[in-house]
């Protein structure tokens, strides 16, 4: 009989379970990783994207040490720390050799199994090869679980063109829009503006690089833009908020050749309608990008290990396998929240625990 594990499986945001199953057998070019950590992505909130492919084994932000490998692998070895992404390119398609890696043709085919809110999970031969990370001894786990959203903020950030001194306005403060405003900087951003509904949210971003806030609820967001600005929008808008609504402020709020980031997908409905004249006469441009690639979660491990970039300040609560179910109502509810990082064999894993216990306020 195989030997078991638990696991946090997902069948809509009202029914998350902790549910047994075996643990992976790996093949000769896989390996096995023990789940020390893994954090609770903002995307997996989309019930209409995730219900319809329920039941399914929550996670794809994972940080843990190998347990078993095959016997055709050659550069890892048991008790490795290891970051592992997700998805991972082929490298060999038509838009892999583009360089649009995350627009692959054969992204989806090679995936972690089951999932990563688990115990142990098994890694395929083009997720190992391609894009597994070796965590440096100064990274904990839980900063390690950041190489993949903060590698779609990352890969974000390298399509906008951002240039010295520009103004960036993000729209949505939650863990992605603080990865926005944290890394702007790096790419020579000047002013940068942290929009929310949330005055919890917006002086927390004053920690994480923002330079001033604006809260629609209180302030008209383009008159206090243009005050902060000298009279002008943003030369850079990244929206994080997944609604059409959002979108169009955004691209209302761009100023003439400037720069509209899409950092958060929408539902399928509705359709978002712009002004093609004023798109046209501002020579707006307009990206997105859809995921992490090997490269952007190579670089983000390096910035953390040579402490360019603070994920322990966006990682604010850490919670046991059995209090998946409530971490993931928390970050529905928008609250006092960011990052919450789940240990399915125990906080005590952690060599450098992070902030808050769920339901404690230590």
């Amino acid at each position: 009989m195989k030997e078991m594990m638990r696991a946090a499986v997902y069948y809509n945001n009202s029914d998350i379970r902790i549910e047994e199953m075996p643990i992976p057998e790996i093949g000769p070019d896989e390996v096995l990783v023990k789940t020390i950590a893994s954090g609770i992505c903002g995307g997996e909130l989309m019930e209409w994207y995730h219900a319809p492919r329920a039941p399914k084994v929550m996670g794809h932000e994972p940080a843990g040490i190998i347990v078993d490998k095959g016997s055709q692998v050659k550069n890892f070895n048991v008790g490795d720390r290891v970051f592992v992404n997700h998805y991972v390119s082929c490298g060999t398609c038509r838009q892999c050799l583009r360089g649009r890696f995350t627009l692959c043709e054969h992204l989806k085919e090679s995936k972690l199994f089951p999932g990563t809110t688990c115990e142990y999970f098994r890694v395929p031969s083009r997720q190992l090869n391609r894009d597994t990370l070796i965590i440096p001894d100064n990274v904990t786990f839980a900063e390690a679980t950041v190489c993949e959203p903060w590698g779609c903020v990352l890969g974000g950030l390298k399509v906008t063109e951002i240039l010295p001194g520009d103004t960036v306005l993000v729209i949505g403060a939650g863990f992605m829009g603080m990865g926005f405003l944290h890394m702007a900087p790096l790419f020579g951003a000047g002013k940068v503006i942290s929009m929310d509904l949330s005055d919890w949210r917006l002086n927390k971003s004053l920690s994480m690089g923002a330079t001033h806030t604006i809260n629609p609820k209180t302030e008209n967001p383009e008159e206090k833009l243009r005050d902060i600005n000298g009279g002008y929008l943003a030369d850079v808008v990244i929206v994080t908020v997944p609604t059409v609504q959002l979108y169009s402020q955004g691209h209302n709020l761009v100023e003439r050749g400037g720069f509209l980031h899409l950092g958060a997908p929408t539902m399928p409905e509705p359709l978002w309608t712009i002004n093609p004249q004023r798109q046209y006469f501002t020579e707006m441009k307009v990206s997105a990008k859809y995921s992490a690639d090997h490269n952007d979660t190579s670089q983000i491990m390096k910035w953390l290990a040579a402490g360019r970039i603070d994920a322990k300040a966006a990682i604010t609560h850490r919670c046991e396998l059995d209090d998946t179910f409530s971490a993931f109502r928390m970050m529905l509810d928008a609250g006092e929240s960011l990052k919450t990082v789940v240990y399915p064999h125990g906080i005590d894993q952690e060599i450098q625990p992070v902030s808050k216990k769920i339901g404690t306020d230590s």
